[in-house]
This record gives structure tokens, sequence and C-alpha cells, in this order.
């Protein structure tokens, strides 16, 4: 019989291990129950639900139909020049294999609904088995199914991994766990080299695919040099291998994913020259610490020559894309900066956030902050090695908290940590109750029991929100209610009469996009997309312009159609709004301009227009 580390020994190995196995698809399977509606609308019409997916969609389609690996240009997007995307090959490839495995069996539509279902099933998988490896590393191997169970209690699901979500938040989310697992691991000398290799490994994987979780991996990068400005010569294997990991991964996926034609092109949004060449810096001063910092036997020597590697590492980046290093929005045009990114409900802080909902506002804030707690009274109740691990994951909900308060979005990557946060207090709740129940029948209540605080813990009075989950409605997304409010102007529905419509470009407001890209054969001037600056400037100044100018704006870009989207009143006041006398004011009050012509087209709460030919 086979005996592991934190385990009495009284379950073989392999019983261990098919039974995490089963836990993580018994939880799979209450994620298909609970997210039954959302899967069946997917697989019966295709419906997107969030406009980065239906955006992901479009980019997957422009590959499989041929287009470059490393060109990310969206051609329909404000063209005939296009929008050069930050997004990442690295989750478009996995799509594209598995609609190709879909079409083995299934026409080519339904082929991308299955995909687009199975992709954030299995990157969900891959959560509960980052949630279990985590709970191995925090609390010991017979926890880990309650790591399985932190991740699917913890709300995030309903967020980021539901059916048709096939964006790059899910996989960096995942990303994160795994490698702050590892890099906890490595606070343990015997296994520091591999473990933080692995963890190095995937931070570039994560980097690879997007830069959200920047603010997390800064930490975790640093863990080593804090090993080493505390530990000496012991935090050798940590710094050597966290290098070899992150260094040799990061290689691989900048040449995978960065053409050669743009190596030398600036991106402070993606992965770039510079962001390589910083990285391999930092990579090669943790190996020289590796190799001679065990001769400074000072810590404050040791502080200072950490404090000195950092500088030296971030310097390439300043020099190279100083711009990186400021507002990363800075070159945003001022009037898309004000009509769309300040009203953007993906960026708005929990204050603004609260004022849109505080129930779930404060729900959802309330549920972090109790596994915050919880990893604080970890690192109380524990001392040396497992102090340290519960101080790191402390800090790193810590940034969570700090960070998704300015910006609730972060809070969805910050749920996961927390939940890794409760297994603290649920341990010892476990553990209490074991010690003093002696039976059998005992020793079964004590992980129920515990398995059932959990539950409670990560639900704190999310009762009142509605059934058949109780997370589900509140915690789903707190923003929910900003961004995913039922709004006929964003419901993949609303899009499907416009497909009637010929090839030609759209005058649009800027959300809806990335739906007339993926549901139509439209191309448009305006999406939901920073790097998009000109098309959504130019989409704006023709809807705020006097209809006079608004033509001639118009027939330049050449435009074949207007299409705006007022559903609701609060859709007629921003058109108003933006400009009262403005193209798009005056379409709201029925005054149409003799160059456009009324289209009318059913079952759609847009207002479809034709640019008529000139008349002279």
């Amino acid at each position: 019989m086979s005996r592991r580390p934190g385990s009495s020994g009284a379950v073989p190995a392999g019983a261990a291990t098919a039974t995490l196995a089963l836990a993580m698809l018994l939880a799979l399977a209450v994620y298909f129950g609970l997210e039954a509606e959302r899967l069946r609308a997917v697989w019966t019409t295709g419906a997107f639900f969030d406009t980065d997916d239906a955006m992901r969609m479009v980019q997957v389609r422009d590959l499989m139909a041929g287009q470059g690996w490393y060109d990310m240009t969206a051609w329909r997007l404000d063209p005939p020049a296009g929008v050069f995307s930050h997004w990442s090959r690295v989750v478009d490839a996995p799509l594209v294999l598995l609609i190709e495995f879909f079409q083995l069996f299934l026409n080519g539509v339904m082929a991308e609904r299955a995909a687009r279902i199975a992709f954030p099933a299995f990157v969900l998988l891959a959560l509960f088995g980052a949630g279990a490896y985590a709970a191995r590393i925090f609390a010991g191997r017979s926890m880990r199914l309650f790591g399985v169970a932190s991740m699917l209690f913890c709300g995030v699901m309903f967020w980021q991994f539901p059916p048709g979500r096939i964006d790059h938040h899910a996989p960096q989310i995942t990303a994160l766990i795994f490698s702050m697992a590892a890099m906890a691991e490595a606070f343990d000398p015997a296994r520091a080299r591999k473990a933080a290799a692995l963890s190095g490994a995937i931070m570039a994987l994560c980097l690879a695919i997007g830069f959200e979780n920047l603010a997390f991996f800064a930490l975790v990068a640093a863990a080593p040099a804090i090993l080493y400005v505390l530990r000496g010569a012991e935090a050798r294997d940590a710094l050597l291998g966290f290098a070899l990991g992150l260094g040799g991964a990061l290689t691989f996926f900048f040449l995978l994913t960065v053409g050669p034609a743009r190596w030398g092109v600036e991106a402070c949004d993606a992965l770039s020259m510079a962001h390589l060449v910083s990285a391999l810096t930092g990579c090669a001063i943790y190996a020289l610490l590796a190799i001679f910092g065990a001769r400074i036997s000072s810590p404050a020597a040791r502080l200072a020559a950490a404090a000195l590697a950092a500088a030296i590492t971030i310097a390439p980046l300043a020099l190279m894309s100083p711009a990186c290093l400021a507002d990363p929005f800075a070159g945003l045009d001022p009037i898309v900066r004000r009509y769309w990114l300040d009203h953007n409900a993906e960026v708005i802080s929990i204050v603004e956030d609260y004022r849109i909902d505080p129930t779930a506002a404060v729900l959802m804030a309330a549920t972090i902050l109790i596994g915050f707690l919880g990893a604080l009274f970890g690192m109380w109740r524990a001392s040396g090695m497992a102090r340290a691990r519960w101080l790191f994951l402390s800090a790193l909900i810590a940034i969570g908290v700090a960070i998704g308060s300015l910006h609730v979005r972060v809070l969805s990557t910050t749920m996961p940590l927390a939940g890794l946060g409760l297994l603290a207090p649920v341990g010892a709740l476990r553990d209490f109750i074991a010690a003093r129940m002696t039976s059998a029948l005992g020793r079964t209540a004590a992980p129920l029991t515990a398995l059932l605080a959990l539950f409670g813990l990560s639900s704190f009075g999310v009762a009142l929100a509605e059934p058949p989950f109780p997370i589900s409605a509140a915690i789903e997304n707190s923003a929910a209610k900003a961004w995913r409010r039922p709004d006929p102007c964003l419901e993949s529905a609303s899009y499907e009469p416009l497909a009637a419509l010929g090839p030609g470009l759209a005058v649009s407001q800027i959300s809806p996009g990335s739906y007339l890209l993926a549901q139509t054969s439209l191309s448009v001037l305006a999406a939901p997309y920073h790097r998009d600056n000109h098309g959504n400037r130019l989409a704006l100044d023709i809807l705020r312009s006097p209809p006079a100018l608004a033509e001639s704006l118009a027939r330049k870009a050449g435009a074949k159609y207007v299409l705006l989207c007022w559903a609701k009143p609060s859709d007629e006041a921003a058109l108003r709004e933006m400009a009262p006398d403005g193209l798009g004011a005056e379409l709201t009050r029925g005054h149409v301009p003799g160059w456009l012509r009324p289209l009318d087209i059913k079952g759609t709460p847009f207002h479809a227009f034709q640019v008529m030919p000139r008349s002279d």
C-alpha cells in the first residue's frame, strides 16, 4: 500500500486518484445541470452571450478559412486596413481542433456550437484539477476533494466558464491557480526546482494568452527572490527552476504567437519583444543569483541584490516600450474613452457596481472577504513553510481585492483564490469533528459536514438570489446587472434578422460591433476593443455630426448601412446626449435625412437604414 504525504495511508493511492477523478466529473455534471438553460441556447440557436465570445469566433472562423497563423487582423473591422488584434492564437488553436473534431460527425454549424460548449467545460475541468492541486499544497492531500468543491462553489464558473464562453479569461484564471500553487509548492526546498519550473512555464502560457493577470504574476515571479532574501542559498533551486521554466516557455510561446514581422512592433497589451527581453533579463539574473548569490550571507545585502535585480529586469521594458509603464489606455482617443470606455462595465469600480446593484455587489465582496479571512486564519493557525504559503495566498487575494475594487472584472480572478482560502477554516472544522467522532459514521460525517460548511461559507447570504443555485444569480457576476442584464440590443437573437442584409460596411454603436461581425456578413467601423481607435472614433463622429456632415463622413468611409438599436428609453437618451442635433439623435426622433432609406426588418430592435447612391 502506497503512502503519500498528508495522508493517513488508509486509502490506496490508486483509489484516491480514482475518487478525485470521479469528484471532478461529478462537479462537471453539476455544472452542466446548473447551466442547462444556457447550454440549450448555445446548442439550439448558437446564441452568443458576450461580445468577446462573438469576436473570438470571428477570429477562429477567419483562421479556419485560411487566414495566416501570425495574421491577427480583423479585416471586417474598420476596413480596408482592419484592426490587428492583441488576442492570442493560444486560445484559437484548441477551438479549431475541437471544431475539426466535431466536424467528423456534425455539420459545420453544429460542430462550432459543440466546440463552444466543450471548450469552457474542458477549461473548467482543468480548474477543478488546479483546485485539487492547490488544496494538496496548502492543506494536505486529504483536502483535494475540498479543493474541487472550492472551485465549484466560489461562483467563478457562472461568470467566466458558462457554455459558450470561449474568450481568454477562463484559461488565464486556470493558469494562474496552477502557477500560484506550483510556486507555493516550491517553498519546499526538496521540491523547489521542478515546482518553480512548472510555475514559470504555466505563467509563460498565461502571458502568451493575455496580460489580465499580470499583477498577480508579479508577486508569483517575485516569490523566488523573496525566498532568496529570507533563506539565501536554500532558495537556489527555486530561483534556477523558475528562471528555466519561465525563460524557456516564454521564448517558445513568443516564437509561436508573434510573427517575425512584428518583432519590432511596440505592444503594451500583448506579448512583445520588449516583454520577452525584460523577462529573459530577469530569468538571467535569477540564474546568476542561484549560482553566485550563495556567497552573499547578509539578508540586507540579499535584499539589495533582489531590489537591483528588479530594477534591471524592468529596464529593457522601460527603454524599449516606455509607454507600457503608463496607463494602458493612455493612447485611447478621448472621445472614444468618454463615450465608451468610461461606461464599460468591465472596468467600473466596486462603488459604481454597488450603485447598479447593491445586493449583488455586497454579496460578491462578502464572499471574497470571507475567503481572505480564511487564508489569514490558515496563516495564523500554521507555522513555518505552511504559514508562508498561506501568507502568499493572502497576499494574492489582497492584490485581487485592491485591483478589483477599481475594475470589478478582476474579482472573477480573485474568486477562486478566495475559494482556496476557505480550505483553512473548513479543514479545521473537519479535524475538530473527526477528533471527537471515532465511529465509522463519525469519520464519514466529518468531511460531509465540512463540505456543507464550505458550501455555506462560499454562498454566504446569497440564498436571497434566484434559484436553482444560490450563487448563480448574485455571484455569477455582480456586474452582470451592468453588462449582462437583459438587453435586446445585446441579445444574439436580435441580430439574426440582420443576416439577410447584403455585405457592406455598417455604421453602428460600439457595443453591437462584435455581434454584427459574428452573425452577419457585414463589416463594421466600431466594436468594443481599444485597438479599434480609428473605427470607433469615426463611428462616433458620424453619429454625433449633423446629418449633412454625417453623410460626408459616411460616404467617405464607404458605409452602406446605418444600424442603430434603441430598445429602451436609456438607449435613445444615450444617442441624444452624445449630440442633440447629431445623426443618431435625429434618427431616434424619426427624422430620416434624404441620403438614408429606412429598411423594414422585422424581429429586431435595430433600426436599419441604407445609404442611398448619390443623386448627382
